[in-house]
């Protein structure tokens, strides 16, 4: 819907968004991400059917690029070298020795 502009569900073109979602104590949810980057998330609600979708804001989806956690294999060669910076890896390693990332 963030995209087209339909509802996927009724195909209706009568969306409405981007909202905030607030959590129970009035603060926008957040995805925690490792360190300090969060992504805030918006809903796109399709009025004819009520379908809703979520979305991260822009700079959550910046963030998510660079700090998330991502579920794709990687090769032994990528995990040799930080996700973050790029620097080379000691073997068993968990943390950056350049920029101090945290791999668990």
């Amino acid at each position: 819907m963030n995209r087209t502009g339909k509802c996927p569900k009724c195909r209706g073109v009568n969306v409405a968004g981007p909202h905030r979602v607030h959590g129970g104590d009035g603060a926008y949810v957040k995805i925690d991400l490792p360190g300090f980057s969060t992504a805030t998330l918006e809903s796109f609600t399709c009025a004819d059917c009520g379908y809703t979708e979520l979305y991260s804001d822009p700079g959550g989806i910046r963030n998510i690029r660079s700090s998330g956690r991502f579920r794709t294999q990687t090769t032994q060669h990528e995990r040799s070298k930080c996700p973050i910076c790029g620097t080379k890896l000691h073997p068993g390693s968990n943390r950056c020795p350049e920029c101090g990332y945290n791999m668990n």
